[in-house]
This record gives structure tokens, sequence and C-alpha cells, in this order.
């Protein structure tokens, strides 16, 4: 798993241009900039810049390899490297005196480290960077510290540079399309409902088996053992490390599981499993985590039900919500007195979800709600078919949901929170 490290065996005097500012590469120049290195960021998207006089190229993996100023680098022989790797190679050195947990995969990926930070902090301080931002947890609750970061990993900077100044004893990450070869135990959630990237060049499960071809040397690997590939801890049924609704195994160890009346086991299934999985590899008895998860009934927007007064809200709305997420949720708070807020908030999300596919559900389903209140502007077209109402953003559709006071209330909208 040890790996070729481009920038450490690189010489100091050369230039290194940083592309595509809107993932982070502004964070990542201004980091090698504090290190010794001449670096730059620059804007792909909209401008071409000219590279001739660098000599490395760092570059997101999901970026176009048709992108005229990668395509022109890598036709001049430079040398390019993912943010991924750059961030791996900037950090090697931080964070001596704790463990870092990288988190990636297809889907629950937020769960997972939200779970394993909740767990943990029944033993020691954690720090996670997720999509709901930085949090420090301890004795299985957390605090916000940051909100508003993405998970493209630029973003593990801000989060090292936190858990350093916070000192924690364990740093979980959260990490798009990869890891970044710094953690001590790396996690893969899930490889299935794979996707492409990168104008359709390559499939993301390639650019997330980065937390194998960049992970450092003593790294242990867990992973869902429906990803088929080989790892030190791996989970799921057909492991022996696995969740039922009413139980916990991790291999000889076997704990009950008692979690909340309203939780859906099964959006949470994979998350509990990889959590209790990556929490064991990191030295904690089954009967610990059991007990750190006992009474547990979701995180707010995946699948959480509240119950308040006279109503029952479904909250399904998060960043990494797809179509099949929705159909979900859709089937959980079934029922003719539904009414429902689907969509997208695109201020807030960079990847848009699969709009034909969400237009064909609500068609089929439309019969079943009493009220659909659409968001965001790729869905307007479709509000006079399905007698619907329109809305700009998840708030407005939820104020707007809210005036008839519905008894059930489903949120299901792709959305930062």
């Amino acid at each position: 798993m040890h790996r070729y490290t481009g920038m450490q065996e690189g010489r100091r005097g050369s230039r290194i241009a940083v592309l595509d500012t809107i993932h982070g590469a502004s964070v990542i120049a201004r980091k090698m900039v504090e290190r010794g290195w001449q670096a730059e960021a620059f804007e792909v998207y909209h401008h071409n810049p000219e590279l001739s006089s660098f000599d490395l190229i760092v570059s997101p993996v999901h970026l176009s390899p048709h992108n005229p100023a990668l395509e022109e680098a890598r036709r001049e022989g430079k040398a390019v490297i993912t943010h991924h790797q750059a961030v791996g190679d900037l950090l090697r050195q931080c964070f001596p005196a704790g463990e870092i947990f990288e988190v990636t995969g297809t889907h629950s990926k937020t769960s997972t480290a939200l779970l394993l930070a909740h767990i943990l902090s029944r033993h020691r301080k954690v720090l996670s960077h997720t999509t709901r931002g930085l949090e420090i947890w301890q004795d299985g609750r957390s605090a916000i510290l940051e909100k508003g970061l993405s998970i493209a990993p630029a973003n593990v900077i801000r989060a090292v540079q936190a858990a350093e100044e916070s000192s924690v004893a364990s740093l979980i990450c959260e990490v798009s399309l990869g890891g970044t070869g710094l953690a001590d135990y790396g996690i893969l959630t899930s490889l299935s409902g794979d996707y492409m990237i990168a104008s359709g060049s390559k499939w993301a499960s390639t650019a997330k088996l980065q937390m194998l071809t960049l992970a450092k040397k003593g790294m242990r690997f867990i992973a869902d053992r429906e990803t088929r590939i080989s790892a030190d801890h791996p989970f799921g049924i057909g492991s022996g490390i696995y969740a039922c609704p009413d139980r916990l195994v991790l291999g000889k160890e076997e704990a009950i599981l008692d979690l909340g009346a309203d939780l859906d086991f099964p959006a949470y299934q994979t998350a509990i499993s990889a959590a209790a999985a990556a929490a064991n590899a990191a030295g904690i008895r089954c009967r610990d985590i059991a007990e750190a998860l006992f009474g547990f009934d979701g995180f707010s927007g995946r699948m959480k039900i509240r119950r308040e007064d006279s109503q029952t809200i479904f909250d399904s709305s998060n960043s990494g919500l797809k179509v099949r997420d929705v159909q979900r949720a859709l089937d959980r708070a079934g029922g003719s007195d539904l009414v429902a807020v689907v969509g997208e908030d695109s201020k807030t999300v960079c990847e848009g979800m699969d709009i034909p596919a969400l237009s064909d559900l609500l068609r089929r389903r439309r019969g079943e709600l009493s009220r659909l209140i659409l968001v965001g502007e790729r869905l307007q077209s479709l509000a006079e078919e399905l007698g619907a109402e329109a809305a700009v953003d998840l708030e407005e559709g939820l104020e707007k949901a809210q005036k008839s006071c519905p008894k059930r209330l489903l949120s299901s909208v792709k959305c930062f929170r």
C-alpha cells in the first residue's frame, strides 16, 4: 500500500500549479507556500491558464481529462498528481499525537463518520469533519466548531489544523472520492450505485480506491464485504462483523443492540456496521460499542423521525441524497395525508439530483401525496403537470408545507445543512 510521494521526492525549487479553485486549489496552494514550495492556484473552468513554466500539476480527480489546461500539461509531459495525494504529502508529519480515520464510499459516509465519532467519544476527545462541518465530540455529544466546509480533500488541511488546536485524540474525516494517505484507519463504506466522474471518463469507484493506492504503511483497511476488496476488517452480512436490529456481532464477541424505536434501521445498517468495525479495530470492545448506541434514533437529515405535538416530520434532506433515497423515504413515510417537499437546493449542492429519474418517481407516486412542493429551478417545469407547488430552496419549501399544518411531513431535498 505504500506509494510514491510526488511532492516529497520533487525538488523544493519546483513550481507547482494547483488546479480548480472551486474545489480547494487555493487552500492547497496556500499550505504549499507555507511549507516553502512555489505554488499557485488556478481556476480552470472559465479560464485556460498558461502552465508551461510549472514543473508539477496538482489536479482534482474529478477534472475532465479534456480540460484544456490539464490536457496541455499532459501533452508537455508534466507530472500530475491528485488533490488527495498533495494533501497527504503536505500533512504527513502533522498530528503525530493522534489517530486519523478517513471515510469514503458511494453512500453512508456521513452517518458512518458521525456514528464512529459518537462511539469513540465515550473514551476519548474526538473531532469529526463531515458535510455537517467540524464538530468536537465528548461523552457522546457534539458541538459545532465550524460550518460550511465541503468534504473535498483540501479541507482535510483545516480539519488537521483544528484537531491539533483542540488537542483531540482522534480525527475522523469524511473525504470525497478517496483517501489522502493520512489515515491510520481507512473505511470504505460501499461501492454500490457507482457513477461516472471526470466528464464520463472514469468511475467514481476508481477514484475512491485512492484510499488504498495512497495508503501509508500500516494503515488498517475496513471495507464492506460487498465491495469484494480484501480488507483487514471486512464488515456486513456474510462477514464476521455486522449489525442486526437487535444484535451486534464483532467476530467472537456479541452484544444486544437497543436502538431507538423510530430508527430506520435498513438506512443505517451499513453505517452502524462500519462504525462498529472501525471502533473495534481501534480497541473498543463490542459491549462498549453497543452501550454507546443505546437509544440511537438517527441523525438530522438522514431519515430522522421527529414527533412534535400533533405532527410527525420525516427528515431526509441531506447532501448525499439520491433518487433511491427519496423512494425509500416515501416508502417509510407513506400515506395519503403526507405532504412532501422534494428536490434540490441548487445554491448549496455541487452535484445535483438525477432529475429525469426523480421526475419519473414523482409521477408514479404523486397519487399517494396530499400535497407536493418541488424545490429547485430544474423541477419547476414539472409543477403544473403534477399539480405541485414550487419553492426556490428548502427553507421556502418547508414554510409553504407548514401553512396547511400537516400531520405528516416529508422533507427530502438534496442540500447541505
